[in-house]
């Protein structure tokens, strides 16, 4: 790859000042994360031997990209040299908000599992659920790491050869080797060494947080992208492959291979970003579609928070992935769940100081 020139870097931008293709980006990963847990319901409640379980395994494993886009899109942002951050902004407003924001979904959560239908109504189990967050609020979590090293990362990415070093280090120790731990014997000694080695510099999402930067500030060949291509396909076969064998090995769904971390998911995730950006710096969207895609791009935060929700409430009317063939099912209640989430983001951001906090 070469670096990229900061004349097209601008081309690419809206005339709001929004770089387009991010916007896009952030429209397809949160349609991917709410596709995702629409299917996962019915992918963990199923036999793993049944025809049903293997096409929700298909559709998992080719949006697993999704997370990770997030995490690219922030790392581009924040470790952008041209905008500097400094712990003042880090400890007074972006991790505030993240602390915010995770502190009252994570209520509202608990006070439905615990308050809602079938919940215990205990106190202990409400106060337990407020701490440890819904099951996709890890994200928040994640994000409140991230700002927190994000000092220590900009000064990383400041050497492009370190920063591409780094990403290479995050390749076997998070993507590669802790898949292999499951392999009988050799996983268990493999486990052994690297629990010694306590070598933790390189894991966690770090690594997409840089690769972000670092693809935004480069323009991949036409054959590069081909290339990768061909790796992200591949990637998603085992991401199938590996699921279905562990899961049917154990009897139970496992989800080791949908690990963000795992290079099968990483290789999907650097394609679908690289692929926007190729289109980016070669188009730019007709103010009508500017608007549209804007708006969702906006409304994204807020719809990632919310939508566990009204999949729930769909469910509570019978509406899930079951009504129809996997696909069709996993598609229906996906845009059912995208709308409505999309307007409660959007009614959410227009309560003063809640835009950018909780929506």
């Amino acid at each position: 790859m070469r670096t990229e020139p900061d004349r097209r870097e601008r081309a690419s931008r809206a005339p709001s000042g929004r770089v387009e293709y991010f916007d896009v980006l952030r429209c397809i990963a949160i349609l991917a994360v709410v596709m995702i847990h629409a299917a996962i319901t019915e992918w963990h409640e199923i036999p793993v031997e049944s025809a049903r379980w293997d096409e929700l395994t298909w559709i998992n494993s080719a949006l697993r990209f999704s997370v990770p886009i997030f995490f690219m899109i922030s790392g581009a942002l924040f470790l952008d040299p041209a905008k500097p951050v400094s712990l003042r902004v880090l400890y007074r407003r972006r991790i505030p908000r993240l602390l915010v924001a995770y502190a009252v979904w994570s209520s509202a959560y608990a006070a439905l599992d615990v308050y809602g239908p079938g919940g215990s109504g205990d106190l202990g189990d409400f106060a337990a659920a407020a701490v440890t967050g819904h099951f996709h609020l890890w994200f928040l979590l994640a994000l409140i790491g991230l700002n927190i090293g994000t000092p220590i990362l900009r000064r990383i990415a400041e050497d492009r050869r370190i920063a591409w070093y780094f990403v290479a280090l995050a390749v076997p120790f998070a993507g590669v080797l802790p898949l292999l731990t499951g392999i009988p014997v050799f996983g268990e000694l493999l486990g052994d060494v690297l629990g010694s080695m306590r070598f933790d510099l390189v894991l966690g999402y770090a690594g997409y947080f840089l690769l972000g930067h670092l693809l935004h500030t480069a323009t991949p060949s036409r054959g590069a992208l081909v290339g990768w291509s061909v790796a992200a396909l591949v990637g998603i076969g085992v991401t199938y492959a590996g699921t279905s064998a562990v899961s049917r090995d154990a009897g139970a769904t496992d989800e080791r291979f949908f690990d963000f971390t795992t290079l099968n998911v990483a290789v999907v995730s650097v394609v679908v970003f690289c692929a926007a950006k190729a289109w980016g710096d070669a188009h730019r969207l007709s103010p009508r579609w500017g608007r549209a895609i804007g708006f969702v791009a906006g409304a994204s935060f807020g719809v990632y928070l919310v939508h566990p929700f009204f999949l729930w409430a769909l469910r509570q009317y019978g509406i899930s992935t079951e009504i129809a063939s996997p696909t069709v099912g996993v598609v229906l209640v996906t845009l059912l769940a995208c709308a409505l989430s999309l307007i409660a983001s959007a009614l959410l951001r227009l309560v003063p100081r809640v835009r950018g906090v909780l929506a």
